[in-house]
């Protein structure tokens, strides 16, 4: 089984993503991903950043302050455009690499890809699984991560909403409780999916 896994901004994909590792399924971070492209210096984004944002968005060390970028690609989703028209190219690569890699393997895997409908990611994957909680939970959850209201809600509106994402996935993950409570859930759909 290939999975896809999606959710909202604070829903708890990466709690997850855990719990399928820790049963011996390939897994895959789509932001850790992509951070390595930042911290690769991967010459098409690096250039594409340069020109687009000019010399003043990299720190003194040469890398892109990540922080100031986000703020100005959240905020104008034309420049968010431009570098998820460099960046999804690549992670697509790597994203089918690894599915390539795991049918060979015989092997599970999951793949966390937050903006995995919005991307079009799901036509790779056997299914899809989203991981959802109420919006004042997700907030309070992002909160004690030092995320404002604001920053929450930038970020929400270049997202398809959780509630969309959960109807169109074939597993749900409801994830309103604790930790424990996920993973007892969790249990219980792997058994499911591993029939």
């Amino acid at each position: 089984m290939i999975l896809g896994l999606t959710g909202g901004f604070g829903c708890g994909k990466s709690s997850v993503l855990r719990f399928f590792e820790s049963h011996s399924w390939f897994t895959l971070d789509a932001d850790a991903v992509c951070r390595d492209f930042y911290e690769m210096h991967h010459p098409l984004l690096m250039s594409c950043i340069e020109r687009e944002f000019g010399s003043d968005m990299f720190t003194s060390d040469g890398n892109v302050d990540r922080k100031k970028l986000g703020e100005i690609l959240f905020e104008y989703p034309e420049k968010m455009q431009l570098i998820t028209g460099v960046i999804y190219p690549l992670l697509t690569e790597k994203v089918l690499t690894a599915i390539d890699t795991c049918r060979q393997m015989n092997k599970n895997g999951v793949f966390e890809l937050p903006l995995l409908y919005e991307a079009g990611f799901d036509k790779y994957f056997d299914a899809v699984m989203a991981v959802w909680c109420p919006a004042e939970l997700r907030k309070e959850r992002l909160r004690g991560r030092n995320f404002s209201a604001d920053e929450v809600d930038r970020r929400d509106k270049m997202q398809i909403s959780p509630d969309e994402k959960l109807e169109r996935a074939d597993y749900a993950v409801l994830n309103t409780g604790s930790r424990e409570e996920l993973f007892q859930q969790l249990e219980k759909l792997l058994k499911n999916i591993e029939k």
